[in-house]
């Protein structure tokens, strides 16, 4: 159900009340989480191609150490790249509602 014009006249100027008290807890509200931290998947990366080498000593055992070796470093180095290439989070700031920008 939409909200009528009065609501949302309403429920902006509370919004723009919290950003005036409060910006601090407006930019934690607006970070979108959508999974592990940067610095989690960069020592997740390290863990799997430390694992992933010694899988590949392993390899004068048995051909299938090699095969997780080469699985985990490939693995390692895709979600340590992808950690890498992503931006810092930066709080963005509280939209202003058409009706009173300007």
């Amino acid at each position: 159900m939409p909200l009528s014009e009065h609501e949302e006249r309403i429920l902006a100027e509370i919004e723009r009340q919290l950003a005036a008290e409060d910006p601090r807890f407006v930019a934690r509200a607006r970070r979108r989480r959508t999974g592990p931290s940067r610095t989690l998947r960069l020592r997740l990366a390290v863990a799997m191609a430390v694992v992933g080498v010694l899988s590949l000593i392993g390899l004068t055992f048995n051909i299938a150490f090699g095969a997780v070796g080469m699985a985990l470093l490939l693995g390692a180095i895709l979600l340590g790249a992808t950690a890498i290439r992503e931006r810092p989070e930066t709080p963005t700031p509280a939209p202003v509602p058409p009706d009173e920008a300007g």
